[in-house]
């Protein structure tokens, strides 16, 4: 090991979590392996159910279970246009939740199923289950996967902290996520439910009185040995003190040397299909469509603009309308179509509101109706709307920001930069006319202030990895073709550099793998004299047209360089020279990506990794956990370097690759030392053929003197305070800091205290205080944003914290379906034309908790009528082309709480003599009875009838 601090993170990682932990040389199973098996297994269900762009599913077993994986799935359901690296990032961003839990929540017996606390874990399981559902309804998806992984946790640890497995079971208790049903005979506060095990292996400890009679029980869990009643079972190992009290000893199955290890795959089995069940439950009750957007799979790609609407805006405003309409025009059906529209206004001083929508004509109908009015004074309220924007929008979105002047609210500034970083969003900047019409009404003292919010515009873009474009309005709709390009789901960069130095000579160098496609250079400043060259020596003088390697267009201050195809794969060279401030960007299309976080080790009887938030210390070594996606495409690839780069370019730190791993595509890198400059992540390796790729993280990384640490919590209630407790810790030398805190619902009172003067390894505590309004509606997500500015010096650092308010609406009943009639007219010879004739069912839908909220079908191409009736009830009409015999109705009540019926209709194997009457009634009204049904399902259709309510 090169140094202490390289081990350590190895011998952490063998530790990883409370529950199932990893060590994947000895062959365990962790939460992370299982959440994404189920996640992947759950996608790979709906890919062979639902037609992709062009109408085709998956067939069965077209892959193996043991090959799955993110790369896999997309390739064969998408083919190469559309990348994983979303997906992927869902799945870690669930896993991190999920692993959370140990850090924050060590010592609550309900988040593990401690200490037979088994009522109360199944309660928080159902708070969070349903909180997911309405944010995933809200589309609040990140606050979803959060709550995701946290209630995924429990349940996972139900089957490796209970006796679950030892009582025989080897399905999973789907009755733990089932609100109206028992999670099973519990034993009694005094019962005795262990005896004594004399060795750290226990296989027979657990009592066959317990046993017989199929009594869940779950071991006790304390570091001292106390609390635990006599008899009781015991977690076990040894940080657990409960295991020498009797009965000594202990009952989990978390790794393959626990104390009931010999049962840790099947407890990992049956945790897998759990989660599985938990996932399905999710998606029946929000619909396909979200669901897929809540695992970032269904056409991640989004549009966002934030727009000035003052009076001289309005050309600006009608490029984008007709740029918008050209996007949604040209994309639909393929996987370029955006998922979502966002749009937020801003003038002074009003800003917004949101319009957020999954439908394209709404979108262009707000941007339609845009105003273009006042803007008397020069500052308009931009970093308002760009807040709204980046708390509405789906982490690593692309968010363009129209306007021709500078922005008022400069003091957001710090906590745009925090929302940038947490969300990896790119945020580009279109001025027009160089906010020319505030110098003409303002003079001088407005000119300073444009500069200013030009600088502020790079500033923020170049954080965010974008550009900031000073662009003539007759140039902008032609400019921002840019955003059909950005809405590709294999967008990636290859290289990002700003500087502000004089350069005339050593040419800037890149690579090109065989994997890309659509690369474009862009470069915006003082650059000149532009030459490039390929692999082969080949080069070319970069003037406005086109040449035999790239074509080039300037628009403003930038030049916009696509390279020609086919593109020569190998090095390439750029030369320039510059006198004042320029960037480069280069941009490409591929399947190979990667992300990337800071990683924390967290002590306790379970250490283990945590994702570090807000920015990390300078100096300081660190873990960075890298996740690729694609690579695996490509046969003999490898990863060979992860370096830290400055805003030049220049190197500042070379990562060492750990042989440890956490999946097949997930590793760890070791920096030695944290650098005080901002950087960048650059990944290097080899493409399969010999040739080398590089991938840059579009986020640019600040460091920070100071660390925050925040409680975390899930939910808050409506017409209720709630505070936010913070522990400041300074690393560096005496300063005073500013404390402030910021909410998208302007739910914010007071935070206490609002200065802080911190020395050397100094902790302070404060507390943010917040009020509820009665009226919020349940299911709202509060992004708090939690600051402390150095009033001396430029640190800063921040957390933010996504909270759901959720009324505690007492509902456990699901809805009740059940089919009345069924009429069918299908060929009844095998291979005759099915889609000739049509077969329908009614069925009648109630709730008597909080009412039906949504019915749909799934399954099938047919078309579902509903119709309200009396009494809390529904009708619904389903009718089908006989080619699509099956189809689920759908019903979901106002709490997530789900009843499906699911019909699936067989043409037989052999001919049938035809019914002895019309298969068709005189009347097709819904409710009333067939009267030849019993003898038709006999003597045309075998038809397979399940009726279940979950």
């Amino acid at each position: 090991m090169k140094n202490l601090a390289v081990w350590i993170s190895i011998c952490l990682l063998t530790n990883q979590v409370v529950g199932f932990l990893p060590n994947r040389s000895q062959g365990n199973v962790s939460h992370r392996d299982i959440t994404r098996k189920a996640a992947l297994r759950i996608t790979y269900r709906i890919f062979q159910q639902l037609p992709n762009f062009e109408g085709k599913v998956l067939p069965h077993n077209s892959i193996p279970d043991a090959s799955l994986s993110e790369e896999k799935l997309f390739q064969l359901y998408y083919g190469d246009t559309v990348s994983a690296s979303k997906f992927r990032q869902a799945i870690d961003e669930i896993a991190g939740a999920n692993v959370f839990v140990d850090y924050f929540y060590l010592f609550s017996t309900k988040r593990h199923f401690d200490s037979e606390s088994l009522y109360k874990g199944k309660n928080l399981i159902l708070e969070l289950l349903t909180s997911v559902i309405q944010n995933i309804q809200e589309e609040n998806f990140q606050s979803a996967r959060k709550n995701t992984g946290r209630f995924l946790h429990t349940l996972q640890d139900f089957y490796s902290h209970s006796n679950w497995i030892e009582l025989g079971f080897t399905e999973p208790n789907r009755d733990i996520i089932i609100p109206d049903r028992d999670i099973g005979t519990v034993a009694g506060k005094d019962e005795q439910t262990c005896s004594d095990c004399g060795t750290d292996v226990c296989r027979s400890n657990i009592l066959d009185a317990i046993k017989s009679r199929n009594v869940l029980t779950t071991g006790y869990f304390s570091f001292l040995p106390i609390g635990k009643p006599q008899g009781k079972c015991s977690h076990g190992g040894h940080a657990d003190g409960t295991r020498l009290l009797d009965a000594k000893g202990g009952i989990n199955k978390d790794k393959m040397d626990s104390p009931h290890g010999y049962l840790h795959k099947q407890a990992a089995d049956v945790a897998t299909e759990a989660t599985q069940q938990a996932f399905r439950r999710i998606r029946d009750a929000v619909g396909d469509k979200l669901f897929l957007r809540f695992l970032n799979i269904d056409s991640p790609s989004s549009l966002v603009f934030v727009i000035d609407t003052t009076g001289s805006m309005s050309d600006d405003i009608a490029a984008v309308k007709q740029r918008t309409i050209s996007i949604i025009d040209s994309t639909p059906g393929t996987p370029q179509q955006p998922s979502f529209y966002i749009l937020v206004p801003f003038n002074d001083p009003e800003f917004g509101p949101v319009t957020k929508s999954t439908d394209p004509d709404i979108f262009k109908q707000a941007i339609s109706l845009l105003p273009a009015t006042g803007g008397g004074d020069a500052p308009e309220m931009c970093l308002h709307g760009l807040q709204l924007a980046l708390t509405n929008a789906a982490p690593g979105s692309q968010i363009y920001v129209f306007t021709d002047a500078p922005a008022k609210d400069i003091e957001l500034k710090d906590t745009i930069l925090a929302l940038i970083e947490q969300t990896g969003s790119r945020v580009y900047f279109f001025l027009t006319n160089v906010f020319a019409r505030r110098r003409r009404s303002l003079g001088k003292r407005v000119k300073r202030a444009s500069d200013s919010g030009l600088d502020l515009y790079r500033t923020l873009s170049t954080a965010s990895g974008a550009d900031a474009v000073q662009i003539p309005r007759n140039q902008l709709f032609e400019l921002t073709s840019i955003i059909e390009e950005s809405t590709s789901g294999a967008l990636v960069i290859l290289l990002q550099m700003t500087s502000n130095l004089s350069r005339v000579e050593n040419p800037i160098t890149f690579d090109l793998d065989v994997s890309l496609l659509n690369v474009t250079i862009y470069i915006r400043g003082s650059a000149t004299d532009l030459n490039l060259t390929n692999p082969n020596g080949q080069n070319q003088t970069i003037v406005d047209g086109s040449g035999g390697l790239a074509t080039t267009k300037t628009f403003g201050d930038l030049k916009v360089i696509r390279l020609q195809s086919p593109m020569e794969v190998g090095g390439w060279q750029l030369q320039l020279q510059a006198s004042g401030e320029y960037s480069v960007r280069i941009t490409g299309q591929s399947l190979i990506d990667f992300s990337y976080d800071i990683v924390k080790a967290f002590e306790g009887p379970h250490p283990g990794l945590t994702v570090q938030t807000g920015r990390p210390l300078p100096g300081q070594n660190a873990t960075l956990m890298v996740s690729v996606t694609g690579l695996n495409l490509y046969a003999n690839s490898s990863i060979t370097q992860l370096l830290l780069l400055d805003l030049n370019g220049e190197m500042l730190e070379n990562g060492t690759i750990l042989n440890e791993t956490l999946s097949a595509a997930t590793f760890l890198v070791e920096i030695a030392s944290i650098p005080s400059a901002s950087f960048l992540v650059l990944l290097k390796g080899l493409d399969g053929a010999g040739n080398e790729f590089q991938r840059l993280s579009s986020k640019l990384m600040a460091t920070s003197r100071i660390t925050l640490t925040v409680n975390d919590q899930e939910i808050v209630r409506s017409g209720q305070y709630f505070n936010v407790s913070i522990t400041l810790r300074s690393q560096g030398e005496a300063t005073m800091y500013k404390l402030s805190v910021r909410d998208d619902q302007n739910f914010a009172q007071s935070i206490v205290p609002s200065r802080v003067n911190l020395t050397a390894n100094m902790s302070v505590e404060a507390s943010a205080l917040f009020f509820v309004p009665n009226e919020t509606a349940s299911g709202t997500v509060i992004t708090i944003t939690i600051e402390a500015t150095s009033t001396t010096t430029q640190d800063f650092n921040y957390e933010l914290l996504h909270l759901t308010v959720r009324d505690q609406i007492e509902d456990g009943t699901s809805p009740n379906c059940t089919i009345v009639r069924l009429e069918y007219h299908c060929p009844p010879v095998p291979g005759a034309n099915c889609s000739r004739e049509l077969w329908s069912l009614w069925a009648e839908l109630s709730d008597t908790g909080t009412g039906i909220a949504n019915i749909y079908s799934r399954l099938g191409n047919g078309t579902l009528e509903t119709t309200i009736l009396a009494n809390n009830q529904t009708s619904a009409n389903y009718s089908a082309s006989c080619c699509f015999p099956e189809v689920e109705l759908v019903a979901v009540d106002g709490v997530g709480n789900v009843g499906k019926c699911a019909v699936r209709v067989e043409l037989p194997t052999t001919p049938r003599p035809p019914p002895t009457t019309s298969t068709r009634p005189s009347s097709g009204a819904p409710g009333r009875s067939h009267p030849g049904y019993p003898r038709e399902l006999a003597s045309c259709l075998f038809l397979t009838l399940l009726l279940y309510f979950q």
